[in-house]
């Protein structure tokens, strides 16, 4: 029997640390060559894209879909057995939450201050996934829209999470790490914003024609962590602006697999900033199911529906 998962199921059964302890041991994985992703592909018509991206994590393998803002996700098991089915907005927010700060603990180490730009559903995550991952940390918080500042300061209080509502180059100056997860098609963090040693997290473009940030911070950190090497070259669109440039040195691209097994170590130099540049990749997502569908199968609190995706003649 598979198990159907809905939105209401995510929330109250995944949690951040879930996540984030799910990622990180599917990075251990696939630095051993144990798990595997598989690139993402995309299918438009009539204005609207299907995306669909899949990955295979000990004895799971799975995909996510998503059009328009619809999210829905599948799980086997290695004999082809559908395990779960998945309503997957919730799921995607939390994983990119705990995604953006399992990067900052293996490239920063030590922080205590963060400023979120981008007060969108997934904006909103990061802050959760902070708060909740890191207690005690400083939040900045920026965006262009007063009334989603509004709203999202209404929603934050009624959780319990203090943020400091700032300008954009005062968040940049008052925080060790950066966050950027915006819808934003053209640049606009500057280096002249940030610190000496800041650590930005670029979350928001993973299509080639969106930028967040300008080629200047590219060219000017001493790493660049992404989680997949030809996607992010491929679909990055910081990435993509700052090589059209001349002003990206790939030499400086690591995986966040091989920051989190150990096998490459944080560059952080004098003056220049570090980079995590995500796209967001199937393996993070059946990582994540897998955990989740592991916890609703023990509470046994999902519908139980016979699916076979197999027809037999009688």
């Amino acid at each position: 029997m598979a198990l159907l998962i809905r939105e209401v199921d995510v929330n109250s059964t995944l949690t951040y640390p879930m996540a984030y302890s799910a990622m990180r041991e599917a990075f251990e994985f696939l630095d051993r060559k144990m798990a595997v992703n598989s690139k993402r592909m995309r299918t438009s018509i009539s204005g609207s894209t299907l995306t669909y991206q899949a990955g295979g994590f000990r004895e799971y393998l799975g995909y996510k879909t998503f059009v328009n803002g619809t999210f829905m996700s599948t799980l086997f098991d290695k004999n082809g057995e559908i395990l779960s089915m998945i309503e997957s907005d919730r799921l995607t927010q939390i994983r990119t939450g705990a995604l953006s700060v399992l990067a900052s603990d293996f490239t920063v180490k030590a922080y205590s201050s963060v400023g979120i730009i981008g007060l969108g559903k997934q904006g909103l995550a990061q802050i959760e996934a902070f708060h909740e991952l890191k207690p005690g940390v400083k939040i900045d918080v920026f965006t262009r829209s007063q009334d989603r500042m509004k709203n999202a300061l209404s929603y934050l209080q009624s959780k319990g999470i203090k943020v400091f509502p700032v300008d954009m180059k005062t968040l940049c100056k008052e925080s060790e790490v950066v966050v950027t997860i915006t819808r934003a098609k053209d640049p606009f963090l500057k280096l002249d914003y940030l610190n000496k040693g800041t650590h930005v997290n670029a979350m928001g473009s993973n299509i080639p024609e969106k930028s967040e940030l300008y080629p200047e911070v590219v060219k000017s950190s001493s790493m660049i962590v992404v989680e997949d090497v030809d996607m992010a070259l491929e679909e990055a669109g910081d990435l993509i602006l700052s090589k059209k440039m001349g002003m990206l040195d790939e030499n400086k691209i690591v995986t966040i697999s091989s920051m989190i097994s150990g096998r490459a170590k944080a560059r952080r130099e004098e003056g220049l900033v570090t980079l995590f540049k995500s796209v967001g990749i199937g393996l993070e997502d059946v990582a994540v199911m897998s955990s989740l569908y592991e916890e609703v199968k023990r509470k046994g609190n999902a519908l139980e529906l016979e699916v076979k995706g197999k027809w037999r003649r009688e």
